[in-house]
């Protein structure tokens, strides 16, 4: 802007020196050139004096004209030639006599014409006889109101045009001069000028880029006083907004983050004006800069779009529950609300939306119903059994001992199943309930396998089952509730003995391993089918529901193994083959255990 300014400046400045300089010799060579005519004419009329006297004594043609001209010339400082009233040279300044004869006749000479006419003759001209241009004034010769001639003298112009081009010469050099002067100080005052601008300019760069407390320092009462402070008011307001902004935009983003549901809105057209950051997990999106983006390059789930679309389109908002397949099966519940302005309550901008993911809720219910199903089934089978022997017996049956003897026997063996069931739901409830129990002891796991071995030898003495244990000497011990983990191997043996044929084998192993404790119990029984693996541990699951019943099984006991297991804050995996054996693994980090 400075030097716009400054060559602006320059060139105004320029163009009104050399309009001032042509104006100026204009001036001047006009006011020189009527001078001069002035000075001929004067000299002309002087001359005409003379020679009107001379003629009184003589007569005009008797008079040596050549002579005068000469004389006169000398004094007048000019060419002086004498026309008679034909047109005739009869005397000039710069022609030898002899020569006047040849010089051509000087009657329709413009100034000749003017001044045989009575008036005084002026005109520019150049001379072909003397190659020079002249300034001409005639002057007429009259004696008694009677015209002999025409006194004529001559200034050339090329002593004007000397007098001109040192005029030119002194303009230049003072027009320069000035220039020179004229940049300097201009130069100056431009920067003056500029000056608080610049300042102005550099402290909208800083408050562009975040620097709001920056203001600008400008002592002046003009207009860029005013601007200087005008813009510190700006800056000012402005701070204070974005402050303001700032401080409202981070509790915003600190109240979205702190959100457990996801959280959206899209604008009319569909594109994200709004997400959170359990949004982005919820639906797997990476990139750090959705907003202005359409809700199907980010989300990319048509239900959800339909959703959104039919709720503008038919201007009611509630609650949807859809599944979602991308990325993953989820089920969604929606709540929506419409985004109105404040100042135009009537008019929508856009729709919000908040997500639960009911996914594991559902699971769960549905896992209580079956819950609730199975355990009715289970309790419900041997009391219809129980029932039904006790009202034969009321009804004669008693009577027979042979036969009261098996239905009591029946009976007993019903009770004891309704026992062992609600003692495993007891206990599981108790695990699931108290997952970090009070009591926690250090475990001695040789000890407990010992234990669980003395309990099982008859059931494999029974089943001529080949039992091997191969337990490390000296295991660390693990801290943790005993009667829990004595359960779980319990129960793990105690169904790999179960459900292995007699003549069958059951390994047991227990050892360290990277700061990990490892049990593993291994069988050749029946295996379990791949797809029976994922739900294993479901309660109530059984894989072959008929021979669990008649094995005596509850379908409790892998569910209370694997709650066991993570109440020690460790992992159970199984690989089954069927028809050929299952092998159940126990990882327990020993790492952690005092804490």
């Amino acid at each position: 802007m400075q030097k716009r300014i400054f060559f602006t400046y320059t060139i105004l400045l320029l163009v009104g020196i050399i309009i001032s300089g042509v104006l100026t010799l204009g001036f001047i060579k006009g006011s020189y050139l009527k001078a001069m005519e002035r000075m001929l004419i004067s000299s002309g009329n002087l001359v005409n004096q003379f020679i009107e006297d001379k003629i009184e004594e003589d007569p005009f043609y008797n008079i040596n004209f050549s002579e005068l001209a000469h004389k006169y010339a000398k004094q007048a400082n000019a060419r002086v030639t004498f026309i008679n009233n034909n047109g005739l040279v009869i005397g000039d300044s710069e022609i030898p006599p002899e020569q006047l004869p040849n010089i051509e006749s000087h009657l329709y000479r413009p100034e000749v014409q003017a001044a045989l006419k009575g008036s005084i003759g002026r005109s520019n001209r150049y001379s072909a006889t003397t190659q020079v241009n002249y300034l001409y004034i005639a002057v007429p010769i009259r004696v008694k109101g009677r015209i002999f001639g025409v006194t004529r003298l001559a200034f050339p112009l090329t002593e004007i045009n000397k007098l001109n081009l040192k005029l030119l010469q002194s303009t230049l050099i003072a027009a320069l001069c000035g220039l020179v002067v004229a940049t300097i100080l201009g130069y100056r005052y431009v920067n003056n000028v500029t000056k608080p601008i610049k300042e102005i300019t550099k402290s909208a760069q800083k408050i562009a880029n975040g620097d709001f407390k920056n203001r600008v320092y400008v002592k002046s009462s003009d207009e860029i006083g005013i601007l200087a402070d005008t813009f510190n008011l700006m800056a000012a307001k402005l701070n204070e907004t974005i402050s303001e902004l700032w401080d409202k935009n981070t509790k915003l983003q600190s109240t979205l983050a702190s959100m457990n549901e996801a959280l959206f809105a899209v604008d009319n057209n569909y594109k994200i004006i709004l997400i959170n950051p359990v949004a982005k997990s919820l639906f797997k999106i990476c990139d750090e800069d959705v907003i202005g983006k359409h809700i199907l390059e980010v989300i990319r789930s048509n239900k959800l779009h339909e959703i959104l679309k039919e709720m503008l389109n038919s201007q009611r908002v509630g609650q949807k529950e859809i599944t979602m397949d991308y990325p993953e099966t989820r089920i969604l519940k929606i709540y929506t609300n419409f985004i109105r302005l404040d100042r135009d309550p009537n008019r929508i901008i856009g729709i919000m939306a908040l997500i639960q993911d009911v996914t594991e809720m559902r699971k769960l219910e549905n896992m209580r119903s079956e819950f609730v199903a199975n355990v009715s089934h289970e309790l419900k089978t041997p009391l219809t059994s129980i029932a039904g022997f006790i009202e034969t017996l009321k009804s004669g049956a008693i009577d027979n001992e042979k036969v009261r003897k098996r239905f009591l026997d029946i009976i007993e063996i019903e009770t004891e199943r309704l026992g062992r069931l609600i003692d495993d739901l007891l206990s599981l409830s108790a695990i699931e309930n108290n997952k970090f129990s009070l009591t926690r002891e250090e475990i001695n796991v040789n000890e407990v396998i010992t234990e669980i071995n003395d309990m099982v030898e008859g059931l494999v003495t029974q089943k001529h089952i080949h039992y091997h244990v191969e337990v490390e000497a000296s295991l660390p011990p693990i801290v943790g509730n005993r009667d829990w983990f004595k359960q779980m191997m319990l129960n793990l043996i105690d169904n790999a003995i179960k459900y292995t044929p007699e003549g069958g084998t059951v390994k047991v192993l227990a050892y360290k391993k990277y700061d990990n404790l490892f049990l593993v119990v291994k069988d050749t029984g029946i295996g379990i089918p791949k797809q029976d693996i994922p739900r294993l541990f479901e309660r109530f699951y059984r894989v072959d529901k008929a021979r669990s019943r008649k094995i005596g099984g509850t379908g409790l006991g892998l569910a209370i193994v694997k709650h066991i297991v993570l109440s020690l804050n460790g992992e159970i995996r199984v690989s089954s083959e069927l028809n050929k054996g299952s092998e159940f693994t126990v990882r327990i980090p020993l790492l952690g255990q005092r804490s």
